[in-house]
């Protein structure tokens, strides 16, 4: 279940949310102090964090930028000021919601539940500029086609193109990709198959290259324009 941190110095308010949350399904932890809420983070991962701006012992944007060197867990903001200046504020410093005070407990869930949801798809979906690389689907997007691949094919082009410019031996494509395969000759097949499939892609993530047949690599855009 959802882990959320809750860092506000009202024991009212803590005893609030914490009951409605948990009724909701979450696993809650509370922490009344900035010094409180660090040493939580430092224990324990959490999925969210509702944080309240005015602590006793430091402001929640403070304590937001120095929790962004942490966690990049999403971070909901609780204030009793409606002015853009602290949104902006909350933005500034790392925040990725607000709501102000009073609230309602069911659109704190809901907010909650769309920032997870945010997450989990950027779990699933990776992009490179112009470029979004589907992971779920092993889809890989750009602004004039689509192209679905293998699971062979997708995992040789994620590991080329994380490690673009790199040359990959075939023997190490084989070993890494294909452990417990007889023929080598398939990293040759999924590499022609991969070049057909993502030549329109070229502009975007560059071109499979040989390199002295001694491995391959995927050359950048700017380079692969030229060959």
């Amino acid at each position: 279940m959802p882990n959320i941190l809750l860092i506000d110095d009202c024991p009212e308010i803590l005893a609030v949310n914490l009951s409605h949350l948990k009724a909701e399904g979450f696993d809650v932890t509370c922490a009344a102090t900035g010094a409180a809420a660090l040493l939580r983070l430092k224990e324990a991962q959490y999925d969210c964090i509702v944080l309240d701006v005015m602590l006793p012992d430091m402001d929640g944007f403070a304590l937001c930028k120095t929790i962004r060197t942490i966690t990049h867990a999403p971070v909901i903001f609780l204030t009793c000021k409606d002015d853009i200046d602290v949104k902006i504020e909350v933005l500034m410093t790392g925040g990725d919601d607000y709501m102000t005070k009073p609230y309602s407990l069911r659109e704190l869930t809901a907010r909650i539940l769309v920032l997870l949801r945010q997450g989990q798809r950027n779990d699933r979906q990776t992009a490179f500029g112009q470029v979004l690389i589907d992971n779920e689907n092993r889809m890989i997007h750009t602004p004039e086609k689509n192209v679905f691949l293998s699971q062979k094919e997708f995992d040789l082009f994620l590991l080329l193109f994380e490690n673009s410019e790199r040359v990959f031996s075939k023997e190490e494509l084989f070993q890494t990709l294909w452990p417990n395969g007889t023929d080598i000759g398939t990293v040759a097949v999924h590499v022609l198959k991969l070049r057909r499939k993502l030549g329109f892609a070229a502009p975007y993530i560059g071109t499979i290259e040989n390199h002295y047949k001694s491995g391959y690599y995927i050359a950048p855009p700017a380079v692969a324009a030229e060959v």
